[in-house]
């Protein structure tokens, strides 16, 4: 009796369902990465560059790359900032923060008088130079 086997192994590889699958990966991260909103601050850039602002009625303040703050030129400890602040704005009929940083300033102290100012409604320029 010569039986043979009918059945043979497929050695093959078809490459159909895995680009499907790689599709409906990629429409999925584009459809869920259209989602996400990352926490940032708000900007408004002006739209013309000759244009210069001149604001007279503003409270100077300034960031060293030491991580020390200057108001109206005086030195202020970051605890005693915030009050400090709204102190002058009390006093004065200044309602713009100017603020001013050193080149290599952290991010971080430049942002906390940011933070400052938008927990008040205080408007902030930024003076670059």
């Amino acid at each position: 009796m010569a039986l043979k086997r009918s059945s043979k192994i497929s050695t093959s590889f078809s490459m159909s369902s895995m680009t499907d699958i790689v599709f409906l990966l990629l429409i999925f991260f584009m459809i869920t990465s259209t989602m996400v909103h990352p926490n940032a601050i708000k900007l408004l850039i002006p739209k013309k560059s000759t244009k210069k602002v001149v604001v007279e009625k503003y409270v100077d303040v300034r960031v060293t790359a030491s991580g020390k703050y200057y108001l109206n030129g005086k030195r202020v400890s970051a605890g005693n900032l915030e009050p400090r602040l709204l102190n002058t704005f009390a006093r004065a009929d200044k309602s713009i923060i100017k603020l001013r940083t050193d080149k290599k300033a952290s991010t971080g102290d430049a942002a906390r008088i940011l933070d400052i100012a938008e927990s008040n409604g205080v408007k902030v320029i930024l003076d670059i130079r």
